[in-house]
């Protein structure tokens, strides 16, 4: 009895590593995007016009071959996150236009603090002690990070309050989208529904307030089309087939790598200078992040025993 309870803690733990590395692999992924974003030459709203312009039917295209599909019921579940989705699309693009990628990405760091207040009461997830002083330590680290970049870029108040309004907006499509595929929802046709939704926003928000929608560079299409496939197909795709298995919390927390990447990126392609500090905040995130995962495997395990 006792090897058979192993090898059912072991089968979960192992099917619970999988979608936490596909939700590492998402926000690697979003950790890609703000840098490929600030290379472009283009306004704000012609980034998220042919952004959502080669989105939106990529991801209809990923629900059909991946086995799901588009109904009016999911439409309708999806008209709030959809909204949601498009107006923190927006805000996100252009606070990484309008400020430094150091500001842009610090602000997104309160997304934790934010879930932490809702998880408990929407999905009944239990905060531990551990789990909360791990959490502080990601944040803070990740604020090593930013905080030491923040002179080496032009930060702008505007962007700033820009990120501010992305992070609350996504904060909430993201509590809705785990509510949904709790529901059982297929991941790729929820994100579906979502872009197609987003695409009602966006597309006439570009078409009338850019005024370089015909000045896109050779080197700007790649930059699109990578935004498409990196955070949009990877990115977007990764998280969402992962939410329904792993805490949205954790999920949530799991995000803070993303700051990481992008001024670890920055540095490298931007020369962007990188500080003693900001390595020690790096490193302090990975460590916290590792210690959060372990964490959440060891409480899993027991669970499962509990129950046998």
């Amino acid at each position: 009895m006792t090897n058979t309870l192993r090898r059912i803690s072991s089968s979960v733990r192992e099917r619970d590593d999988v979608h936490i590395l596909a939700a590492l692999l998402a926000v690697t992924a979003w950790g890609i995007g703000p840098i490929l974003t600030k290379a472009m030459t283009v306004s704000t709203p012609s980034i998220v016009f042919y952004r959502m312009l080669l989105g939106m039917p990529l991801m209809n295209f990923m629900a059909i071959r991946m086995g799901g599909g588009v109904t009016k019921e999911l439409m309708k579940k999806t008209a709030i996150p959809g909204v949601l989705f498009a107006f923190s699309f927006i805000a996100g693009f252009a606070s990484m236009k309008m400020t430094s990628i150091a500001n842009a990405t610090l602000i997104t760091t309160i997304q934790p603090v934010l879930i932490l207040f809702v998880a408990p009461k929407m999905f009944g997830e239990k905060i531990r002690q551990k789990q909360l002083f791990y959490s502080v330590c990601a944040m803070a680290g990740v604020l090593a990070v930013v905080l030491a970049a923040a002179s080496t870029s032009g930060a702008n108040l505007s962007g700033d309050l820009m990120a501010v309004a992305n992070v609350v907006l996504w904060t909430a499509y993201f509590v809705l989208a785990k509510q949904t595929r709790m529901a059982g929802v297929h991941s790729w046709s929820f994100l579906a529904a979502v872009f197609t939704w987003a695409a009602v926003v966006i597309l006439p928000f570009g078409l009338i307030t850019s005024n370089d929608l015909t000045e896109m560079t050779t080197n700007d299409w790649y930059w699109v089309v990578g935004m498409t496939i990196i955070p949009g197909v990877v990115g977007h795709g990764m998280m969402t087939w992962s939410q329904s298995h792993i805490d949205v919390t954790l999920a949530s927390l799991l995000g803070l790598l993303s700051p990481v990447i992008s001024t670890g990126l920055a540095w490298a392609i931007f020369s962007q200078v990188l500080t003693v500090w900001q390595m020690v905040g790096a490193a302090v995130v990975l460590g916290s992040l590792a210690f959060l995962v372990q964490e959440q495997r060891g409480s899993q395990g027991v669970a499962i025993e509990h129950e046998g």
